[in-house]
């Protein structure tokens, strides 16, 4: 099973909307595995996602995916 990274972020409440989400993704600010992506890119168990806010790089590790 795989899931969009836009709906992923979302779903964890990473960013507050999906419309935001995909923004993001777009200008660069969030990264899996320290690659650009598409907001369509499927996330997998492992992947280990990267958000830039203001000067500060969070990373956040994939365990599970959700259903919804």
């Amino acid at each position: 099973m795989a899931l969009r990274i836009d709906k992923y972020t979302w779903a964890v409440r990473l960013t507050k909307t999906r419309s935001q989400a995909s923004e993001l993704i777009s200008k660069g600010k969030i990264k899996i595995n320290e690659v650009d992506v598409k907001p369509s890119r499927d996330v997998k168990v492992g992947d280990v996602i990267q958000v830039h806010k203001n000067s500060a790089v969070f990373s956040y590790k994939v365990l599970e995916l959700l259903e919804k």
